[in-house]
């Protein structure tokens, strides 16, 4: 392409309203200082984290006349955008939003991270044979809540149960975004402690507040992995921590890997959505391609909590996409 091109990114911008925001926008930040260029305008938007804020930005970034656009990192608001991105042959990056059917009969939308598909088939991996049947699915209000609970449902209800399976308490799942699982945590506090949780995705995380009750090893989660996992040596990770004196939360590589793309598309692209179908790109997060939208190796990693009260890292979990 080698002209200039307008980058819509549209996220929380408020770091009160979301645990994550202060990581994507310092990302941003970051990328735009010392990688971008002049060559790439940057426009940002509220997008609320929810479907009606999603369509909001959508509409306000098209009226700007963007190329392409990062962010919704909200399955809600990303549900509430991509169709009308796809409507105007707008490319649309999603750094962290799982909700599967944003890719599924569109050829606009490419998703850097695992889809609920994946978290479902991870969680599920976590218990042994029949045990997980015996759990209590719980959620927030929003549409991907809903959506990744429909997906764990109708998972179960495919499979059979092992007679074998010994009775014990149940585990309990939680699902929704980070602030509203740590209501529901300091809920369970006292009554729950002893249970075992599960949490997903917005809520695996080394910022996630965690009742000083619930013991040890009891919570995990299944979410994104950490640049300290990943690629801790990446010179946006060094300039993160050189600013900021610590290592970068979720969310951070995912952001970078798709500006890095978004830099690759203006360098030589005239056809951002064919490109974006076909080619490889070398990113922060490793080489990334994409099939029918899915990034062709999303990673995801599994969390527990520790004696300090925090969740940390345990390991990688590698999904693959061949065809």
């Amino acid at each position: 392409m080698k002209k200039s091109l307008r980058c819509g990114f549209a996220a929380i911008l408020d770091p009160a309203r979301s645990i994550h925001s202060e990581t994507v926008l310092r990302a941003l930040q970051i990328y735009k200082e010392l990688f971008a260029g002049d060559r790439i305008e940057f426009i940002l938007c509220e997008d609320y984290g929810s479907l009606e804020g999603g369509a909001h930005a959508a509409d306000y970034l098209v009226s700007q006349g963007v190329d392409v656009v990062v962010g919704h990192y909200a399955s809600s608001s990303a549900i509430g955008a991509a169709g009308f991105y796809a409507e105007h042959g707008v490319a649309l990056l999603l750094p962290s939003a799982t909700e599967t059917n944003l890719t599924q009969d569109r050829d606009s939308v490419f998703r850097v991270c695992a889809n609920n598909r994946d978290i479902v088939d991870t969680m599920l991996g976590l218990f042994a044979a029949g045990d997980e049947f015996n759990i209590e699915v719980y959620t927030d209000e929003s549409s991907y809540a809903q959506n990744l609970a429909g997906v764990l449902k109708s998972t179960l209800a495919n499979r059979s149960r092992d007679p074998r399976a010994t009775e014990k308490d149940s585990s309990i799942v939680f699902i929704g975004t980070g602030r509203r699982s740590e209501m529901f945590l300091q809920a369970c506090e006292g009554k729950d402690a002893n249970r075992d949780f599960i949490l997903t995705d917005d809520a695996a995380c080394a910022h996630l507040g965690i009742p000083a009750s619930i013991s040890a090893g009891r919570i995990r989660g299944v979410g994104f992995a950490p640049a300290a996992l990943v690629n801790p040596a990446a010179p946006c990770v060094r300039e993160y921590v050189q600013r900021y004196g610590e290592m970068p939360g979720v969310f951070f590589l995912e952001t970078i890997a798709a500006l890095e793309i978004v830099s690759e598309l203006q360098a030589s692209s005239d056809d951002f959505i064919a490109d974006l179908n076909t080619t490889t790109f070398t990113t922060s997060l490793g080489e990334l391609s994409f099939i029918k939208g899915e990034q062709r190796h999303a990673a995801l990693c599994l969390w527990t909590n520790n004696d300090n009260q925090q969740l940390r890292p345990v390991e990688l979990i590698q999904t693959n996409r061949e065809s």
